[in-house]
């Protein structure tokens, strides 16, 4: 997954996507974050089909700023888009991150959205992982399937989330374990549930130079 409609490489995008595709990326999983950049997803969509999957979600991060009428727009952006993604959505229980009852609130609607228009969703968790776990089987099992993004979470919780439908996506946030840690997690996701993300234009792997 990426947001190549991030301001710090917009431009770069069409750039960015000839020379993956050269080098046999096919497909670019591009995720909104709020409101105000699910139209540019959409028309990135439109302009770049098929190669970038368009995916609109509320963030963690901009739950506080959201709208009254938050939740019509992302129905009606995924009405006029069927090829469309629920994400990025998620908990982030980080101080700064504000109220996080709110976040529950909000992610779940999301992800009710998700299983009501049978889509896969792209989800993010920051320190919240058993919050996330206990929505999860709340609502799950998730038949379209759910991708972690950056999985920073245990080893025990992988077998739980894979059963639900979850993949487990890891980026270079994964160098900033501890190396016993992120080995014993890794090892617990089955292969075929393993994916890798940019989550450009951030995630870049710490220089080991």
């Amino acid at each position: 997954m990426s947001h190549l409609q991030d301001p710090r490489i917009f431009h770069k995008a069409p750039q960015l996507i000839a020379s993956a595709i050269d080098s046999g990326v096919v497909r670019f999983a591009v995720n909104g974050a709020s409101e105000l950049d699910w139209p540019l997803v959409k028309q990135m969509g439109e302009s770049h089909h098929p190669h970038i999957v368009p995916c609109f979600g509320l963030h963690p991060w901009f739950v506080a700023d959201r709208t009254p009428n938050w939740l019509n727009t992302l129905k009606q952006s995924f009405a006029s888009t069927t090829s469309a993604a629920v994400g990025e959505i998620g908990l982030d229980k980080r101080k700064k991150m504000g109220d996080f009852a709110d976040q529950v609130h909000v992610f779940r609607q999301q992800l009710e959205l998700a299983k009501e228009l049978k889509r896969p969703a792209s989800i993010h968790c920051v320190r919240a992982f058993g919050d996330l776990l206990e929505i999860m089987k709340s609502l799950g099992p998730f038949p379209e399937g759910f991708l972690l993004h950056s999985y920073l979470g245990s080893a025990e919780m992988v077998p739980e989330f894979a059963n639900l439908g979850g993949y487990f996506s890891f980026s270079g946030f994964l160098m900033s374990m501890k190396t016993s840690k992120a080995k014993r997690m890794v090892k617990a996701v089955p292969f075929d549930r393993i994916l890798l993300e940019t989550d450009a234009p951030d995630a870049l792997p710490k220089s080991q130079g």
